[in-house]
Order: C-alpha cells, then structure tokens, then sequence
C-alpha cells in the first residue's frame, strides 16, 4: 500500500512531460472560435475585421484580416468631368442643370464673381452667361478645394467644349477673379490663369482713369464762330472816318447803284453791305438812296 501511494507523484509527473511535448497533438478547434462567415470569404478584404478568438498561449492558424481603409475623397483639382444641359440662368456666376437622369444641380462657377441684383452690370453678366450656356450641354469639371459651398451649391468650372464659361466673363470684364487662396477659400486649379485675366481686363463699369481717357483720340474742335448779331454795331463820327473802314460807304442790302439827281448810277467803289450797320449810320446818308458815305 505505500509503495503505490509513492507512484502517484511519479506518475504525475510523466503525464505533465507528456503533455509540454510540442510533438503532442493539440486540439485547436476546441480552444479557437472562428465564425463561419470567416471561412467563406472571397480573397477581397472584408470591411469588417473578423472576431477572432484565441485561447491565451494557443498559437491561432487563422488568417489575419484587414479592414478596408476608406477611399479618400478626389484632390482639388482632379479631373471630375460630368455633362449636363443647362435649364436656368440664375445670375453671371450661377446657373441650374439637370443630368441625363433627371438629377438637379445648382452650380456655383468656381473662381469668379460677377454683380450681384441691383448692382451695376448684373444684367449685363447673366445676359453674357446666358449667351454662353443657356440651353447649352455643358461639362462640370472640379477643381476647388470644397465640393460645396455653404449655400450646398455645387462647386464646378463650366466648360462649353474648349471654352472656359468662367475666363471668358472675366476677360469681357462682367466677373472678377474672386474666391481663391487670396481670400481663404482655397487655391483652384484654374486660379493663375484667372488672376492674370483680371489683371488684363476691365469691368464694364469702371470709370476709365484719367490717363486712359487721354490716350483717346480727340476730335479737333473747330474755333467757335460768332453770329451776325453778336457783331459790334459801329457808330462812325463822319464819313472820313466811315470811308477809312470801307471806302465804298456803307449800303442797305439790295442796292443796285449810286443814285444822283434822280439817275442810278455804276458804284464807283463797291460798297459794303449791311442792314444793320447801315441803319446805324443812316445820319451819313444825305440824299438818301440807301448808301451812307459812298464814293
């Protein structure tokens, strides 16, 4: 009886070093809890992690999974093109379009601002942009920093073909270059090119500066010419001096010659015609036949 109490501790022992032998089966499954889903999933990576459980010093089998990192979303400036048909021209820099599907879009043109109602030019930017796009099948392309602006308007270039509805408000001066990294909206792709049109343009409501106005040519102005009646009227004291002005007198218009003793005669010296001056020295007239001081 003792000697088989004394055996016990030594079988104990064996059966532990049997069991620490890494050549001893081990029964995964019973210690590992995989959902099923796990073992029917594709090569693709499953946007949800799988929950794994492993017993604590079990080495798993299992495969690790990874989740899908979210895609980012496209850069400013990338080349998001779309094609829509323009329904409404809201203003110079705002338009509304509806997709093939029927989709409806409000877009706000990136990069540019034109009059707003009641300001100078307004109707003068959206009859431009209407000329340009109206009833028009256009391409939206991005290119801001936002998608949207705070008004949920989306935020795109509006090109008609190779035209650039934008560049070209600019360069016929109905919108400015506006809404860019200038003023903390963020740079856009087109935003060098539209800064330079600026530059190089003028609104159809500025003044011209005065350097611009002289460089105008100027039609040269004829020196003014006064009428008949602004003509002094002279009093002559005598025919002396009457004669020293005109040597022929002084004769109402419509006299034929010189009368004497009742006979017409040739002028000797053609006198001068005026009413009005001949009226004022009709004293100098003696024998009155219309001539003052004639010779």
């Amino acid at each position: 009886m003792y000697l088989r109490r004394g055996l016990w501790p030594l079988v104990a022992v064996a059966v532990l070093l049997a069991g620490c032998d890494p050549a001893a089966p081990v029964d995964v499954g019973a210690a590992t809890t995989v959902p099923a889903a796990v073992a029917e999933e594709s090569a693709a990576p499953s946007s949800t992690p799988a929950d794994t459980t492993v017993a604590a010093g079990v080495p798993s089998t299992a495969t690790p999974v990874v989740a899908d990192t979210p895609a980012a979303s496209p850069a400013a400036g990338a080349s998001v093109t779309e094609t829509w048909a323009v329904t409404n021209i809201v203003d110079g820099d705002t338009v509304d379009v509806v997709s093939s599907t029927g989709v409806e879009e409000r877009i706000r043109v990136i990069g540019i601002d034109s009059p707003e109602r009641g300001e100078c030019g307004f109707d003068d930017a959206a009859d431009a942009l209407a000329r340009l796009v109206a009833d028009q099948t256009v391409t939206l392309v991005a290119g801001a920093r936002d998608d949207r602006d705070r008004y949920g308007r989306l935020l795109r270039y509006l090109d008609i073909g190779t035209v650039d509805a934008g560049l070209e408000l600019i360069r016929a001066g109905h919108a400015i270059a506006r809404y860019d990294s200038r003023d903390g909206y963020g740079r856009h792709t087109r935003e060098d090119a539209y800064v330079a049109a600026d530059a190089a343009s003028l609104s159809v409501c500025s003044t011209p500066t005065p350097a611009a106005t002289s460089a105008l040519p100027v039609a040269p102005v004829a020196p003014p010419v006064a009428p008949a009646s602004a003509v002094p009227i002279r009093v002559f004291r005598n025919c002396a001096e009457l004669n020293a002005v005109y040597p022929g007198g002084v004769a109402k218009v419509g006299v034929a010659g010189n009368t004497v003793s009742g006979s017409l005669r040739s002028f000797g010296i053609t006198p001068h015609f005026d009413d009005a001056l001949y009226q004022a020295n009709t004293a100098r007239d003696g024998d009155e036949d219309g001539i003052a001081c004639e010779k």
